[in-house]
């Protein structure tokens, strides 16, 4: 007959075949996934750049009235969403995305838009980067322009993504501002400097 010795094992502190003998790995960087929500000022189409992308997690004034610091050293975007309503009962109102590409050679440029009559119904547009397009991969600091947004005024943006915060002593990338209080932490606009799409319920400057 077979023993068992797993009483035996409880009490000297379990089976060591199946305890790590060092602790597990991990990412250690710190990574965090949100939706950022915007509304937009103006009816003028605005250029998204990797810089944009990444001052929507923060910045901190450095310079009092000058100057401000991205937190954030990388940008990986899941989806854009848009929702667009028409200014009177008889208007039409419309609104896009276009995804740019790096190389025509894997990819075309791609738009998604939508357009709507109804003051029941706002126009709508949701979207992931295409594959291979600009915005498909991990972006860091650059002002290439990922996508185009066409949002009239009035207009809802909905921005989900993952950030990955800086882990070291340098400095992150600066930023030029009309306003900010040394040491506060701002959340820039969709646009950047544009200040045209503003971080909805977050403190921002210009």
């Amino acid at each position: 007959m077979r023993r068992n010795n797993n009483n035996k094992q409880k009490l000297r502190g379990g089976n060591k075949r199946n305890s790590p003998a060092n602790p597990p790995q991990l990412p250690t960087n710190v990574q965090v996934v949100h939706t950022y929500r915007f509304r937009s000022t103006s009816d003028t189409a605005q250029n998204i750049t990797q810089n944009d992308l990444r001052g929507i997690a923060g910045a901190v004034c450095d310079v009092a009235n000058t100057s401000v610091r991205l937190i954030a050293s990388g940008v990986k975007v899941h989806k854009v969403e848009v929702w667009t309503p028409p200014a009177s009962q008889g208007a039409s109102a419309s609104c896009s995305i276009a995804w740019t590409s790096p190389d025509a050679s894997f990819t075309q440029n791609v738009e998604v838009s939508d357009t709507t009559i109804s003051v029941s119904r706002p126009a709508h547009v949701k979207a992931k980067p295409p594959p291979f397009s600009a915005a498909s991969f991990w972006l860091g600091a650059g002002s290439d322009t990922m996508c185009t947004i066409t949002a009239p005024t009035g207009s809802i943006i909905d921005v989900h993504c993952t950030h990955v915060l800086y882990d070291s002593q340098l400095a992150g990338t600066l930023l030029t501002v009309a306003a900010g209080t040394l040491g506060a932490l701002y959340y820039m606009p969709l646009d950047g400097v544009s200040d045209v799409y503003l971080p909805v319920s977050l403190g921002t400057t210009t």
